[in-house]
């Protein structure tokens, strides 16, 4: 009886420690979603959990809200994007990452993830009459840094693999002159994965909500606007509140400073990186941060930006026929610098 009880007891703790090293593996693999929405005001951060679909009802998506907190000082303008035509811009990404979990009866220490390299190709081919403007959009190469050499090959191949699944992955898309997205499609690379795919679609759908437009009304230095924004992502209903200040404004470059927080409500998600008949569910997520954009009204993609932001995750995990409920906490911390060429 005390060798079975013994048996039970570490196989428990077997599968325990598997929810969390699937947790942490989700949360590296799409920290974040990269979508091409405006990224004028912020490179827009998602910090995410698992990719998957909710195995509820989505909540329903509503575009962007933009809000005049002050208009700043004189002398004011209209902030509007308009890029030169026909002219590939290039992006360089790299995205930092630390995490750590936790359960009742065991912890993680924080793990320092990979840091994703991105390069990311844009050119405005047509602008409309209203100011409308229709862009191009490409991963050229997604890879991830050797600045981890303590973590396992295997899990870096991994993530690798992942990572590179974004090289390819192009669309057109149109967008107002605000930043707004108006719409578009993706094209999907040959021998596209049903993961992948899905991921693809989430985003897709999200687009319009995951835009960050310039305010309506002309400002100065000073000024500051709040977005409010409510989206599905991979799965997680989040809603988002992003303040923006400007710092400077001369010559059709805006410096912009900006805090970002979200909150996500308890909800059912599913997630590949389970075992099969595991369920799991969101309990809470709250994450903040902010940091710096510089922007030019003439370029798409923002001059140089570097944003950071830290996250909280408490979710339920249940093995299939296993009624017991494991909880696990999860920590982020992520950077994202961004600089275009």
């Amino acid at each position: 009886m005390g060798k079975h009880s013994t048996n039970k007891s570490k196989l428990n703790h077997d599968q325990k420690t598997l929810f969390v090293a699937a947790i942490c593996l989700g949360s590296a693999g799409w920290a974040i979603e990269l979508f091409p929405t405006s990224s004028q005001a912020e490179t827009r951060l998602v910090t995410q959990q698992p990719a998957g679909d909710t195995s509820g009802v989505s909540a329903p998506s509503k575009s962007p809200q933009v809000q005049l907190l002050n208009p700043g000082s004189a002398p004011q303008q209209q902030l509007r994007l308009k890029p030169s035509l026909g002219v590939k811009k290039t992006t360089n990404m790299a995205v930092k990452m630390e995490m750590g979990a936790a359960t009742a009866d065991k912890s993680m220490n924080a793990i320092k993830v990979p840091t994703m390299v991105l390069t990311i190709d844009t050119k405005a081919t047509k602008i409309d009459s209203n100011g409308d403007i229709h862009y191009e959009f490409s991963y050229a190469n997604a890879d991830i840094a050797g600045d981890t050499p303590n973590l396992p090959t295997a899990a870096l191949d991994a993530m690798r693999s992942t990572v590179k699944k974004l090289v390819g992955l192009k669309g057109s898309f149109i967008m107002d002159s605000r930043g707004a997205h108006k719409g578009g499609d993706f094209i999907l690379p040959e021998g596209t994965d049903n993961n992948f795919k899905q991921m693809v679609q989430n985003m897709s759908k999200s687009l319009e909500q995951l835009s960050s437009p310039l305010p309506l009304e002309a400002v100065g230095q000073g000024a500051k606007w709040r977005i409010s924004s409510s989206s599905n992502l991979s799965g997680m209903n989040v809603n988002q509140i992003a303040t923006y200040e400007l710092i400077s404004l001369q010559d059709g470059v805006a410096t912009l400073k900006t805090s970002v927080e979200q909150q996500a409500n308890p909800q059912n998600l599913t997630s590949p990186q389970l075992p099969p008949g595991a369920t799991l569910s969101l309990k809470s997520f709250v994450s903040q941060g902010g940091g710096e954009v510089i922007m030019r009204l003439d370029r798409l993609m923002p001059v140089r930006s570097v944003i950071s932001i830290n996250s909280q995750t408490e979710m339920g995990v249940k093995n299939a026929g296993n009624p017991e409920e494991v909880t696990i906490k999860t920590k982020m911390l992520m950077e994202m610098t961004l600089d275009s060429k």
